[in-house]
This record gives structure tokens, C-alpha cells and sequence, in this order.
């Protein structure tokens, strides 16, 4: 708070009174609080407006008009203006104190002037038209009244106060709303532009050039993008901050400090944001807080809405996908079908030629086979190499058959795919019992060497549409029996939770990245060179019809974990 007083008086006693009345001497203050404290005990009489302690002001004195004018400019000129002048009417030799007062509101427009005289002969209204902006302007006889100087002081000084601080309101608010509209009007295709415009527009608002935005992700930081101040050497303190910030949740509208670092929360759909501002000084306003929340919640709107304007996008891209698949596998049926027929007839023939050349080598051991024709045809043997062209054409035939039959499955997955809505019959059923069906299904290649540990609840009851969950258990354990190459442990849990029936299926593997951990459920995205990419995605796919999600947990080296949500329940709409 500012309490930065001028006094200009050509009187030294006035001026002594002045000091005396607004700079109490701290012995007095101390005798003041002494005597309340000692009173308010022995009377038992809270403190009143008398026996309150005195404010003590910053006074500068001037004994000329335009002397106490140079120390209002200078000090305007050095960012620490006065806040308010008593200023005497008669000072001569020099300037009187309507000229003083007039020459000092036009370099510092925002001063509280007190004119005081001990005479009548100037009237308030010339008063005012000489010195201006009467909103700021008062009028003190001589002699006053201590108490009167020191409520003007304490008056004048929390209104100038006030004001400052509306002054500086306007100015965030207006930030705020350029700041909002520059963000609800962004032009841009990808989420890191969108988190790189928030924090230009946060960073700016509060007067900082260095942050970064992270993200909360599997009780996991991963950091998004960080300012173009953001060094190099900001590193090191920024990451112990982070594991801080890993061990407390981000809850909604809550600001907190680490050591010098400000963190406030951004949410968006798919994970739980947080900037951090690196060089902003506390205190901050909670006038400024507040519109900083404001802010914030502007900027999370702005990211749900793209990242639901991304997903119309990604659904559009899909169904374009799923459309263009259909007619692909329409027409390529037919001639597919053709294929696999020639092929299988084609390896008929091959080996019918098979056994003639073995019968024909038969012939050629016999003793009564000439000698002569017996050398020619194993001449034309060796010339030939007979043998190796059969093995070829054998081993070309096996490829041509996998690539036919691999073309088969992904055909079979793009219309599995297309026909979720279709084959979904949903109703109560025991997800255990699916579990166990999986199992079966997948004993081929679990018993060669993996160990599986059942550890779920019985029974599981959930609105469920059985021959998908299983579709979605095969697919999880199939990737996770490929990522152990055939060695391992497999974990699977089930209970009920609330609402909900929760799956988990952990395995031993290598685990992910989290590059194909952010991508191991988008459609046609997979890790395994002969991989459709298709599995996952159908599997997400399903598990959302439900009215349920899937998630995954994996780091490298640790394994990697699904986690499904069943609901027990159909969803209202469906028993309308």
C-alpha cells in the first residue's frame, strides 16, 4: 500500500506538527499498544476507535511551492508518486498554493490535493477552478484538528489505494478478453499449437516469459512444450518440481507454489494438464487469480473443443476408411476367392508332378533300364537341376499361400470391424465365464509356456455382449503371449467396483514406449512387422459400445497392463 504524503508549508512548526501527527515516533506507538492492552485487561472493553494504534506515513516536507512541485515530478518520473499533498495557500516569496497545486495536477493527474489556508479570502469555487478535478480536491481550515489530518491521510491514502487497484483490474480484464478471444478464434491443426498458444497467453498474462505445460498421465509426468526462454540449465530444478507435483494430485481451480514455481491446473478430455510458470514473483492478487482462473478455464474449453472436433475428425476419417474398405473387400472377394482356388488346385498339380518325378527316378534304378538312356537322363538331370526348381516352386506356393491367407484375416478384421454395431446383442452375462472361454480358446499357445494366474471374483455379472468381451480378451492375450514370445506370466483380475466390473490383464513382456503406448489403439497402428493394426481398435471399439473404457499402463522393461470397465448395467437410453 502506498503512503507516500507531501506537505508544503512555509511554516517549519506547521510542518513539525505535520511529521508529529503522521510519523508517530515508535515509542509512542508501543505506549499506545501498552495502554490498550493494559486498559482492555483491567476493564475487560475491547479496544475502541481511539485506542486504536496510529498509521504512520512516508511524509516529505517542502517549505516553497515549487520546491514541493520538484519532489511531486521527480518522484512520478521514478514510479513512487505521492499520493496525496497538503499544500498552504499563502507561502511567499514564491509560488501560492493554488499555483503549486494547479503545476503539480498536470505532471501527476492522480494526486489527492488538500488545500489548507487560516483565511476566508479565497472562496472553493475559484479554488476549484484554478486546480481542477474537484473529485480530488479538498479544502482544510487552519487550525486543524490532529485527528482531522489523520483521517484525511487514512481516507485519501486507501481511496488512492482503491482506485490503483481498479486501474489495474481493468487493465487484466482487458488482457483477459483479448487473451480469450485470441484463443476461441485460433486457426490450427494439431494439439501441441493449441498448448503452445495457451501458454503464450498465459505467460503474457501474468508477466512471465518462462514456463512449460506437462501432463499428469498413469501418475506419470510427461512435460508437453516449454517456452522459447525456457534454458537449458532450468532443467534439473524442473524435474525434481515435477516429481513434487507427481506425488500431490491436481485438483480443479488450485494454484500452489513449489519453491519459486507457480503450478495451476488445465484439464482438458484426455488427461489432466498443469503449466508452469518458472519466473513470476509471488505475491499475486487474488483479484488477478481470479481472472487468471478465468483464463484457464477459457483455455481448457478450448482444448475440449478440439480435441471433440479432432475426434468428429478422426470418426469421419474412420468411417470414410470403413466405407472405402467395404467396397475394397467387395470387389477383391471375388478375384481373392479365385486366387485361393488356383492355388490350392495349383499345389494339387504340384504334387502329382511330385510323385511322376519321383516314380520317373524310381525307373531310372531299375536294372533293366538301358544303360546308355539311364546316363543321358541323368546328364539332363544334372544340366537341369531338377531338384532344386521343384524346392523352389514348392517354396513360392507356401508364399503365395500365406500372402492369400494373410490378405483373408485382414479382410476378415476391416469387416469385423465395420459390423460392431451390427453383431452387438448385449444383456447380462458372466464375465467369468467369458474369461474362462478365452482360455480355452487360447490354450494352444498359452501351454507351451506360459503360467496364467486367475484372480478374479465370482460371479461377474455385467450388461455385456459375451462374444465380444471375448473377442477383446483373445486379441489382449494373443499380443501379450507374441510381446513374451511364447515365455512368461499372465495375470488376470476381476471384481466389482460400484457400477462397474474391472478387468485386468497383465503380462511380463518387454512392455512399451510411450510413443506406441499413446497409439497402440489407433485403427491400422501396430508394433509387429506382420501386424494389421486393426486388433486393439476393434477391441476399443467394442468395450465403448459397452459404455465401458479401455486403458493401458507399460513402460519398458516392466510389462504392460489393460484395464477394462464393464458396466453392470445397460445404459438409460437402452431400456427405453
Amino acid at each position: 500500500m502506498n503512503k507516500r504524503i507531501i506537505v508544503i508549508d512555509d511554516e517549519e512548526s506547521i510542518l513539525e506538527d505535520y511529521l508529529r501527527i503522521l510519523c508517530p515516533p515508535q515509542a509512542d506507538v508501543a505506549l499506545i499498544e501498552e495502554k490498550a492492552a493494559l486498559e482492555a485487561e483491567l476493564f475487560g472493553e475491547p479496544l475502541g476507535p481511539d485506542q486504536t494504534v496510529q498509521e504512520s506515513y512516508e511524509v516529505i516536507t517542502a517549505l516553497q511551492g515549487r520546491d514541493g512541485f520538484d519532489e511531486v515530478r521527480k518522484a512520478r518520473e521514478r514510479g513512487t508518486p505521492f499520493v496525496m499533498a497538503f499544500i498552504d495557500i499563502r507561502m511567499p516569496p514564491g509560488w501560492d498554493g493554488l499555483q503549486t497545486a494547479k503545476r503539480i495536477r498536470e505532471v501527476d493527474k492522480e494526486i489527492e490535493i488538500v488545500v489548507v489556508t487560516a483565511y476566508s479570502d479565497r472562496q472553493r469555487r475559484e479554488i476549484v477552478e484554478k486546480v481542477g478535478m474537484p473529485e480530488r480536491l479538498l479544502y482544510l481550515k487552519k487550525p486543524f484538528d490532529p485527528d482531522e489530518i489523520r483521517q484525511l491521510a487514512l481516507s485519501l491514502t486507501r481511496k488512492w489505494d482503491l482506485e490503483r487497484k481498479e486501474e489495474r483490474h481493468k487493465v487484466h480484464l482487458e488482457c483477459l478478453l483479448n487473451a480469450v478471444r485470441r484463443l476461441k478464434t485460433l486457426s490450427i491443426c494439431t494439439i501441441k499449437e493449441v498448448l503452445s498458444a495457451i501458454l503464450k497467453e498465459v505467460l503474457d498474462f501474468v508477466d512471465a516469459r518462462k514456463g512449460l505445460i506437462a501432463k499428469v498421465h498413469d501418475n506419470q509426468i510427461c512435460l508437453e512444450l516449454a517456452s522459447e526462454c525456457f534454458l537449458p540449465h532450468d532443467i534439473g530444478p524442473i524435474l525434481e518440481q515435477m516429481e513434487q507435483i507427481s506425488r500431490r494430485s491436481i485438483q480443479k481451480d488450485l494454484f500452489f507454489w513449489i519453491n519459486e514455481t507457480m503450478v495451476v491446473p488445465l484439464r482438458d478430455l484426455s488427461g489432466n494438464y498443469f503449466i508452469m510458470v518458472l519466473d513470476l514473483q509471488p505475491p499475486v492478487s487474488s483479484g488477478r487469480l481470479e481472472l487468471l482462473q478465468l483464463l484457464l478455464e477459457a483455455s481448457s474449453e478450448v482444448l475440449v473443443g478440439f480435441r471433440k472436433q479432432e475426434q468428429l475428425l478422426k470418426n469421419d476419417k474412420i468411417a470414410t476408411i470403413g466405407e472405402i474398405a467395404a467396397g475394397f473387400i467387395h470387389e477383391v472377394s471375388s478375384p481373392l476367392t479365385a486366387l485361393s482356388g488356383a492355388l490350392e488346385l495349383n499345389r494339387m498339380e504340384a504334387k502329382r508332378m511330385d510323385q511322376f518325378f519321383h516314380g520317373y527316378l524310381r525307373l531310372l534304378e531299375q536294372p533293366e533300364f538301358p544303360p546308355l538312356l539311364r546316363e543321358r537322363f541323368l546328364l539332363l538331370n544334372r544340366s537341369s537341376n531338377i531338384e532344386k526348381t521343384r524346392e523352389k516352386a514348392m517354396l513360392y506356393q507356401d508364399i503365395l499361400l500365406k500372402g492369400v491367407e494373410r490378405i483373408h484375416a485382414l479382410t476378415g478384421n476391416i469387416r469385423n470391424f465395420s459390423k460392431i454395431r451390427d453383431t452387438f446383442k448385449p444383456g447380462h452375462h458372466e464375465v467369468g465365464s467369458a474369461l474362462e472361454d478365452t482360455l480355452m480358446l487360447a490354450y494352444g499357445m498359452l501351454r507351451s509356456g506360459i503360467r496364467v494366474h486367475r484372480e478374479w471374483e465370482s460371479p461377474l455379472i455385467a450388461w455385456c455382449d459375451p462374444d465380444g468381451l471375448k473377442q477383446v480378451f483373445l486379441n489382449i492375450i494373443l499380443n501379450a503371449v507374441q510381446a513374451m514370445e511364447g515365455v512368461g506370466e499372465l495375470w488376470i483380475g476381476g471384481k466389482r467396483e460400484g457400477s462397474w466390473i474391472l478387468v485386468s490383464m497383465r503380462d511380463s513382456g518387454p512392455g512399451m514406449t510411450l510413443d506406441s503406448k499413446e497409439r497402440i489403439f489407433e485403427a491400422f497402428y501396430s508394433t509387429k512387422p506382420e501386424g494389421t493394426g486393426l486388433g486393439l481398435s476393434i477391441g476399443k471399439s467394442i468395450i465403448e459400445k459397452h459404455g465401458g473404457a479401455i486403458r493401458v499402463e507399460s513402460e519398458p522393461g516392466e510389462g504392460t497392463t489393460f484395464h477394462l470397465k464393464i458396466p453392470t448395467d445397460a445404459p438409460e437410453e437402452s431400456r427405453d
